[in-house]
């Protein structure tokens, strides 16, 4: 099974990109509505909830599952077993920190899982903190600016940490959307990662034993060299 880097963005027809995810966790489910644990993070328990409705409707609407939402906050961090008996694993988007800082506790759970089969889908912040190193924020580097200040996710210095390690590559999205090229090219240049992955929106990048496109946009590849960062890009 793979894992699924959506660059966010919404339409009303998501059945080519996260529409893929799906498929894989009915395929894992063997027949059974596969049922997926979705992850959403917000300031407070109460916030995230508005947005519960919104995304079983999303889900239901690309085909036959079983939601489980797991609302986390600062105080109530994903835990192992929310994980239990999942045939899918969705992260959704919102404030990256707060996302790495809530899903992290639960990283050693989330590898375990998609080793043995599970799909892993990450939207937005989901997939930033996919990567060996997760990409928490930031809009400058060395005091230089790298991308607009609007994709700081409120850090100013560009952040890496720890990440879940589902793929190698450090990851970024709203990629064309949001002029945040320049970001990965930058942390490449840096010497900070060998690797970027960079996703538009309405799009995925999925990861298995290579890296393949689906969706409206454009997956992005930054990689180290001796001639320094080389850009190339698919169209899905």
């Amino acid at each position: 099974m793979a894992v699924h880097l959506i660059g966010g963005g919404w339409d009303e027809d998501e059945s080519t990109w996260t529409g893929r995810f799906l498929t894989e966790a009915a395929q894992r489910s063997g027949g059974r509505s596969p049922r997926l644990v979705v992850v959403l993070w917000a300031q407070t328990l109460a916030e995230g909830e508005r947005w519960h409705d919104e995304y079983r409707a999303d889900f239901t609407g690309l085909g036959r599952c079983e939601i489980e939402i797991v609302q986390l906050a600062p105080d109530r961090p994903l835990r192992p077993d929310d994980l239990t008996d999942a045939d899918g694993i969705f992260i959704g988007g919102g404030l990256t920190p707060g996302y790495h800082e809530a899903v992290l506790p639960a990283r050693d759970a989330i590898r375990t899982a998609v080793a043995a089969g599970v799909p892993y889908a990450g939207f937005s912040a989901g997939a930033m903190i996919a990567g060996s190193q997760a990409l928490v924020g930031g809009w400058q580097l060395g005091g230089i600016a790298v991308c607009p200040a609007e994709a700081g996710e409120g850090l100013v210095e560009l952040s890496l940490a720890e990440g879940l390690g589902l793929v190698e590559a450090v990851v970024d999205v709203h990629c064309a959307q949001m002029g945040l090229l320049g970001r990965g090219i930058a942390i490449v240049e840096a010497g900070l990662a060998p690797w970027v992955i960079a996703v538009d929106e309405c799009t995925s990048a999925i990861v298995d034993s290579e890296v393949t496109t689906a969706g409206k946009g454009r997956v992005w590849q930054i990689r180290s060299s001796t001639d320094g960062a080389v850009v190339s890009s698919v169209r899905a």
